[in-house]
């Protein structure tokens, strides 16, 4: 669909509600593989119970993108959430991607707008990304001064996929971080990451540390650390260097009295990580990725249900999903 796509939109673009959707039965869809653990459709579905709204969230595990295509074709298509690994491809099923999704690189929301051409109303499919939002939200939460921190320190994102470019656009765009340094296994992955972003429209740089030695010419430390990696014991030298580093980090000392923040994003079946639990044991304040989960979703339950964030009821929604999880 992208091929037909017109201009790049905000993500809360058309945001006015609409009476005849709320009261039709809806579907709105979890694509991704393996998708069987999520507890998002708690979320979801609690939200528009709360709300009195006869739709329903259901999982499609799938990483045939025809799949959704096929789906999103009918009448009671109301959005979907786009996981792992088809956070890339879906932007090809869309009319419309917003402004975030564009300088990301990646999706994980699709919702619809009517919209007037020659006369005649249509239904556009646009895709957005509310992950660095969920991010940017759970790592202030934590820390309200990061902001300041990061006017003159740096921040580590450990990573190099589709959480990874969001975790950095959260860190640059969202809490004005000026060097983000990135520590990943693959270094073909982390600097085609780095050049996506660049093309994108990233200004702030971003270092890919690939050695030990390279920590030699590290002058401040990282304040804010966000790990978007399994975790999974290293195996290979490229596993076992990139660990070797962010262990450094992590023990270092920072030069003044700062609050330092941890975002683990994996959560199953744990959020205690190995990196976690260290950066605990260092005073990092760590945060879990449920807390990114919960804030992303109701940016997506925003925009699928077209009502004010205040309207939503946003607490229900985080004992269920947490209930679930814990099951």
């Amino acid at each position: 669909m992208s091929e037909n796509a017109g201009p790049i939109v905000n993500c809360h673009d058309g945001a006015a509600a609409t009476k005849d959707k709320s009261s039709l039965e809806r579907t709105l869809y979890l694509f991704g593989q393996p998708i069987a653990h999520s507890a998002s459709p708690s979320f979801h579905n609690t939200i528009f119970r709360e709300l009195g709204l006869p739709w329903r969230y259901i999982r499609l595990d799938s990483k045939d993108t025809e799949d959704l295509a096929w789906l999103m074709r009918r009448d009671d298509f109301v959005g979907a959430a786009v996981t792992m690994p088809n956070k890339v491809q879906s932007m090809d099923l869309v009319d419309i991607l917003t402004i975030e999704a564009q300088r990301i690189g990646c999706i994980n929301t699709i919702y619809s707008r009517p919209d007037l051409i020659g006369g005649e109303e249509r239904r556009l499919l646009v895709g957005t990304n509310t992950d660095w939002i969920g991010i940017q939200r759970a790592l202030l939460k934590a820390n309200t001064n990061l902001r300041s921190y990061l006017e003159e320190s740096p921040a580590l994102v450990i990573g190099g996929g589709a959480t990874c470019r969001s975790a950095i656009y959260a860190l640059t765009e969202g809490l004005g971080a000026k060097l983000i340094y990135l520590v990943n296994r693959d270094r073909e992955e982390a600097v085609s990451t780095i050049k996506a972003l660049k093309q994108n429209g990233l200004r702030q740089e971003v270092r890919y540390v690939e050695t030990l030695d390279d920590l030699q010419s590290i002058s401040k430390f990282p304040v804010v650390a966000v790990s978007a990696v399994p975790d999974i014991a290293p195996k290979t030298e490229s596993e076992h260097t990139a660990r070797s580093i962010c262990s450094a980090m992590i023990q270092t000392k920072s030069d003044c009295n700062i609050r330092k923040v941890f975002l683990e994003m994996c959560y199953d079946p744990t959020p205690w990580t190995w990196l976690a639990s260290l950066a605990k044991e260092h005073g990092w304040d760590v945060v879990d990725g449920l807390d990114v989960m919960e804030h992303q979703a109701i940016e997506q339950a925003v925009l699928w249900t077209e009502r004010p964030l205040d309207e939503l009821p946003s607490e229900a929604a985080n004992e269920a999903i947490r209930r679930a999880f814990h099951r």
